[in-house]
């Protein structure tokens, strides 16, 4: 029994040498970085992270379909009230009409806005159609790099991934817009 309780005297000297030696070469524990042991935070960051990316997503279909709409317009061969008028009430993304609204996308720190004229307002004011439209798809064209521009700096956490730390492949949502 002596020589069970020496043994466990040295094992705990031992412990606290290696500790010791620890705290030596590696200096203080930097309390920052346990911050990244805390699930609730991580947590937290993972649901922010993913709620801006749906959003980016849906921002993406909502101009994408506006660019479509937009090229489908200026191919029509006659510009006519009902011609553009049914493309226009088809230019819809989640049932929000996307002509004449203004299309918020939030990008984490900063919102990116775009506001696409109706054609059938242009059509009766007599405007030039087709430089409006031009005018609207080189804004989104703007817009959709403006994100990707974002995307590829997105990062749930500061610090480079590890094993425990999810993982983004921003690629993915990248080729969403190689269409466009």
């Amino acid at each position: 029994m002596l020589v069970f309780c020496i043994l466990l005297q040295r094992m705990d000297m031992l412990k606290q040498d290696i500790l010791q030696t620890l705290q030596k070469h590696l200096g203080a524990i930097d309390t920052q970085s346990l911050d990244m042991l805390d699930t609730q935070h991580k947590a937290h960051k993972i649901e922010k992270f993913n709620h801006e990316i749906k959003g980016i997503n849906e921002s993406i279909g909502a101009l994408q379909t506006l660019q479509i709409a937009c090229q489908k317009i200026l191919k029509l061969e006659s510009l006519s009230v009902d011609g553009v008028q049914e493309l226009v009430q088809k230019a819809q993304f989640m049932g929000k009409a996307l002509f004449n609204s203004t299309l918020s996308i939030n990008l984490g720190e900063s919102v990116l806005e775009l506001n696409a004229p109706s054609p059938l307002d242009l059509l009766s004011t007599g405007a030039d159609l087709k430089a409006i439209l031009q005018e609207s798809l080189a804004q989104i064209k703007q817009a959709l790099n403006t994100i990707q521009e974002s995307v590829s700096q997105k990062q749930v956490f500061k610090k480079p991934p590890t094993l425990n730390t999810p993982s983004f492949n921003k690629d993915a949502l990248l080729d969403l817009m190689k269409s466009s």
